[in-house]
């Protein structure tokens, strides 16, 4: 079960503080009496799946348990979500049904969880409990979580990264800390002056951190950074925030959980460079290994599958390999990303991948942010579009600058035509870059 690894942890001083979050503190010993009496007022219900649509706190935590103690699966739905989103959603869930009876099933689905892809629509996907408790050891080992530590979670626990971060914090014998918004300012207060903490963040979140002007944060020895492709500046700031930390950029999907684990120790590996595997990871890419192609991961940690009223349909393969459509190449220090099938482009009749020109953009000292989209033209088909949150806000980059520093690593034809600026880059509920070009023109101004 979920909860073991946590029980074995706590059962020497239960009266340790297993999570806090802005409204108090508990104890292992009171927030398992919590998880005891969610888990008697929600009944057994033969695996029916148990909405938890709360803020970042205990008792998203405490109702999260119950329902794996109860061997039903918990379905996280974004508090943000209203109107036919969220009907959607929990449509989607409660057409869930165990293949097998919860009290037989030996490895039962434990999380509904969504991913929206590029469709913005909630898509429901199962994962049963051993895919993330097999992962366990390896990332508490990896991220050097021992008991008594503090993992700090500044954000929602409707989004697997931070979720996972709580769960393996309690597995590891850690105080867990919420919080029910990402606060720079109370964060960082908070680990002023702390011994040895871990904590999980999203790249934009290293940027606004570094926004306060805060003092070097000497107490945290671990950063785990996932949701988005970390650029060079974040890894400067990283460094320059938490000089004692050892930094892990995870690389994974909501589909996949854990695949590759950049800490930065590579050299010049590249900009779309993502690290080594992760331990019980296998990667192929297809069709070879030597070009760019689809990455194709097998492991213990895969999600069981999408599923409707039709049942569960899993992407994984005979072999037990699975895709989510990331384009790379693979060599002997690690995995590299080209960008995302999905969001490839085409002009002139030639393939371009848009993350491939971001990532070396964003290497120019002149842009803190970047995204580049295609937009229809009736000679190239597509037209490629680069929008930039400039470094200095007083007067833009130069164009042919930046035109000057993509030549250098990349083919003319993959080169932007146009060329906007924009004070921020929108992102998606999930934090995601969102490419749509409509809602990048709003704010734009031409360089």
């Amino acid at each position: 079960m979920i909860l073991d690894g946590a029980r074995a942890a706590f059962a020497a001083d239960p009266s340790r503080t297993a999570v806090a979050d802005g409204s108090g503190s508990w104890s292992w010993r009171e927030f398992l009496e919590d998880v005891e009496r969610t888990a008697a007022d929600l009944g057994e219900s033969a695996g029916e799946p148990v909405e938890i649509r709360l803020p970042s706190s205990e008792r998203f935590l405490a109702r999260f348990f119950a329902a794996a103690e109860l061997r039903r699966p918990a379905c996280t739905l974004h508090t943000d979500w209203a109107g036919p989103e969220l009907e959607a959603a929990i449509t989607a869930a409660r057409s869930f049904r165990p293949e097998i009876p919860p009290p037989e099933d030996e490895d039962p689905v434990f999380y509904i969880g969504f991913t929206s892809g590029t469709s913005g629509t909630p898509k429901p996907f199962a994962r049963r409990s051993k895919s993330w408790i097999s992962s366990f050891e390896p990332a508490g080992e990896l991220f050097s979580i021992e008991p008594g530590d503090v993992v700090y979670l500044p954000g929602s626990l409707q989004h697997s990264h931070f979720l996972f971060g709580a769960v393996l914090g309690l597995d590891r014998g850690a105080t867990v800390r919420l919080y029910e918004r990402f606060d720079a300012a109370r964060l960082a207060e908070e680990l002023r002056g702390l011994s040895r903490g871990i904590v999980y963040l999203v790249p934009t979140m290293l940027f606004t951190l570094d926004e306060l002007g805060v003092e070097p944060l000497r107490g945290i020895h671990s950063l785990v950074i996932s949701g988005a492709k970390m650029e060079p500046h974040h890894w400067e700031i990283a460094r320059r925030l938490f000089p004692g930390a050892a930094v892990n950029e995870i690389y994974g999907a909501s589909e996949l959980s854990f695949v590759t684990v950049n800490s930065g120790d590579a050299g010049q590996a590249g900009p779309g460079f993502v690290g080594r595997l992760f331990p019980g990871v296998e990667i192929e890419i297809r069709p070879r290994a030597d070009e760019p192609g689809l990455v194709f991961v097998r492991s213990p940690y895969l999600f069981e599958g999408y599923f409707d009223e039709s049942g569960i349909q899993s992407p994984i393969g005979p072999d037990g390999f699975m895709t989510v459509g990331d384009v790379g190449v693979l060599d002997q220090r690690g995995l590299s990303l080209v960008g995302r099938a999905s969001n490839m482009l085409i002009t002139g009749g030639k393939n371009v991948h848009p993350e491939e020109v971001e990532a070396l953009l964003a290497e120019h000292e002149s842009v803190t942010e970047c995204v580049v989209v295609g937009v229809p033209d009736p000679r190239w088909g597509e037209e490629i579009v680069a929008f930039v949150v400039p470094a200095d806000r007083s007067s833009g980059p130069e164009v042919a600058e930046l035109r000057e520093h993509l030549k250098g690593g990349l083919a003319s034809y993959k080169v932007p035509k146009r060329w906007f600026t924009v004070s921020e880059i929108p992102r998606t509920r999930a934090g995601k870059t969102d490419r749509s070009p409509e809602r990048l023109f709003q704010s734009a101004t031409g360089i």
